[in-house]
């Protein structure tokens, strides 16, 4: 996982940038919050910073601290709620507008980042932090000159102020090398940020995170050990080790930092379930594993997440389904509503259902919009999807399943169901069919679907005339989450070409960020242009004759194409502008074809949406079908 753009140190001077020079509180304050931070003692910021806004709730400063605070933890959602406080309290304040720009950033919404990125900078045009944060979202969205302007300026104007100005105007320096695929660049102005705030743990997960991203897992998990000795009693620090140990998928550095956060913090919901992961994933333990998950619901009643985990324990390790089924009805319970009797509880199989539904929904949106008929949904793909989920949790620890081999179970796995998509269907009692599978990486399944139509190979299993039902099954723990969906066709001649965008469709995203696996443009420059599929039936026998695609001015726009007979192409075509499109634009594509041996030709319109920035795409698997 990357955090956007991947995902502060005298705090005095990170505010004075983008606020009037006011005298220091001698109190606790926003500054002196963000002082522990730098100082690695991430729990006493985050409860400083709690304390300040329940006494000064109308303060915007303590806001956009926090929301910092939190965004550096990785706890991105409550991080941009608390920037939206912020905003909504002041908002033309620079610094407000610079905190909320990173937020938004590394919550994937790109288009407000590069939005408020313009505003901080207009408020604030002398705040390296400012310049430094608008480079980001500009360097995400595609706009690299523009980018290497802000950045240019800041680093006129850090030379002159913090450490931490220097260390993020170099951290954006190589998000910018990064975005361009200059590995080598981008590493460097990491080390540079790192040498100009060396006791700074950010500045080592950066370069872990890093490392990551160019599977040099070794070096990572040196980075994090180096991290792990800048403050060996702070919670919040282990939580963060923890995190992008995981993503490096070192599990035996992950359990010591959430053994470690446990120890500071006994009662912590969090540190119990990810424990109860370590112990089926590194220990093979369910018993223990179920354990730990019911001392984090005890710690958290409403925690859904253990619950979830808990049920799947006892569903697919120990096989005792009446326990399973108890367990679901009667654990967790609800949130936000004092007003519920006590005996009330969430039913998590229900939520399960529900969260299939909003995925089911989402896919026969996109298929209106493709002029496709919807589709519908079987629970018995949906517990195949669930359970490959959850094998996925329970089996973290193993190489075999990272990239494409996410779609695979070994015999030998805890909470084995089938090798395949179509193995475990048929485990669960469904008939052999054709099938596919897609997989993501999203907080909830409307994203997790975009994910999927926003990209190029996953998007042909969901577009198809003869998909006819499908499955959804999601698992979420902490920082893992991971979202699978089964779709069975019947295959049969329909003698349809679905093209996509749509004819005369609106509102079409302007690029696509890759992050696609296998990658359908190895040599391109991300972000590049959305991608335009047509997807023939898959024994059709197809041959395209020449494509284009053309600006209101009827000039050709060059890029990538991807033809039928292709690897991972199932018998669709694609093809991608070189550099996104550009906003509120009309686009005409053109396309010429032989199918089944008679010839053919489409041309039809689509237009992109106003004021848009590329669509973010999370890491994802490439489709597998059967």
């Amino acid at each position: 996982m990357r955090r956007r753009g991947a995902v502060l140190l005298i705090a005095a001077a990170l505010l004075v940038a983008c606020d009037p020079v006011v005298a220091k509180p001698a109190g606790p304050s926003a500054e002196s919050a963000l002082e522990l931070m730098f100082e690695n003692k991430y729990s006493a910021a985050t409860s400083q910073l709690q304390d300040l806004i329940r006494a000064h709730p109308q303060d915007a400063k303590d806001h956009a601290t926090y929301a910092l605070v939190l965004n550096y933890q990785t706890k991105l959602k409550p991080a941009l709620d608390e920037a939206l406080k912020a905003q909504k309290l002041a908002p033309k304040d620079g610094f407000v507008l610079t905190v909320l720009t990173r937020v938004e950033d590394w919550n994937n919404d790109l288009p407000s980042a590069a939005r408020d990125g313009a505003a901080a900078v207009k408020a604030t045009p002398s705040s390296a932090l400012a310049r430094a944060f608008y480079g980001e979202a500009l360097a995400d969205v595609g706009r690299y000159d523009e980018a290497q302007q802000q950045l240019t300026k800041g680093q006129d104007l850090a030379k002159k102020g913090s450490a931490y100005d220097r260390g993020e105007v170099e951290r954006n320096w190589s998000n910018y090398y990064r975005d361009k695929k200059d590995y080598t660049q981008a590493l460097n102005h990491l080390k540079l940020a790192a040498g100009a705030q060396p006791k700074w743990v950010e500045r080592l997960l950066e370069l872990a995170r890093f490392s990551i991203a160019r599977q040099d897992l070794s070096a990572a998990t040196d980075f994090l050990k180096r991290a792990a000795t800048l403050s060996p009693d702070d919670a919040g620090l282990r939580e963060q080790l923890g995190d992008v140990a995981l993503f490096a998928q070192d599990y035996g550095v992950a359990k010591a930092a959430y053994e470690a956060a446990l120890k500071l913090q006994p009662r912590s919901a969090l540190d119990l379930k990810m424990l109860g992961e370590f112990a089926v994933a590194v220990d093979k333990d369910p018993t223990a594993a179920a354990k730990d998950e019911r001392a984090a619901i005890a710690a958290e009643p409403t925690d859904q997440e253990a619950g979830a985990y808990l049920v799947a324990v006892l569903r697919y390790l120990a096989k005792d389904e009446t326990a399973a089924t108890q367990a679901a009805k009667q654990t967790v319970a609800p949130g936000g509503s004092s007003s519920a009797p006590a005996a009330t509880f969430v039913d998590l199989d229900k939520a399960d259902l529900d969260r299939q539904a909003v995925a089911l929904d989402t896919v026969n949106r996109y298929r209106r919009l493709a002029g496709l008929t919807p589709v519908t949904s079987t629970p018995v793909v949906h517990q195949a999807a669930l359970a490959h989920a959850f094998y996925t949790f329970f089996n973290g620890a193993l190489p075999s399943i990272r990239d494409l081999g996410i779609h695979k179970e070994e015999a030998s796995g805890q909470g084995y169901t089938g090798d395949n998509v179509l193995s475990r269907a048929q485990h669960f009692g469904y008939p052999q069919r054709s099938m596919a599978e897609v997989i993501t990486h999203r907080t909830e399944p409307a994203g997790a679907v975009a994910d999927w139509i926003d990209s190029v190979y996953h998007r042909f299993p969901l577009l198809r005339a003869d998909l006819v039902e499908l499955g959804y099954g999601d698992a979420y723990l902490g920082p893992l989450s991971v979202q699978v969906m089964d779709m069975s066709y019947r295959e049969r001649a329909t003698g349809r070409i679905i093209v996509y965008p749509a004819a005369n469709q609106v509102s079409v995203p302007i690029a696509f960020n890759g992050n696609e696996i296998p990658d359908p443009a190895p040599n391109a420059s991300y972000p590049i242009g959305y991608p335009v599929t047509a997807t023939f039936d898959r024994n059709a026998t197809v041959t395209v004759g020449g494509f284009h695609l053309r600006d209101p001015a009827g000039l050709d726009l060059p890029g990538v194409t991807l033809l039928p007979n292709q690897p991972d192409m199932e018998n669709s075509f694609a093809y991608m502008a070189n550099v996104p499109l550009k906003p509120g634009t009309t686009y005409t594509a053109d396309l010429s074809y032989t199918l089944n041996g008679r010839a053919g030709h489409i041309v039809w319109k689509f237009t992109t949406v106003l004021g848009a920035s590329p669509t973010p795409q999370s890491q994802t698997a490439a489709a597998e079908l059967r």
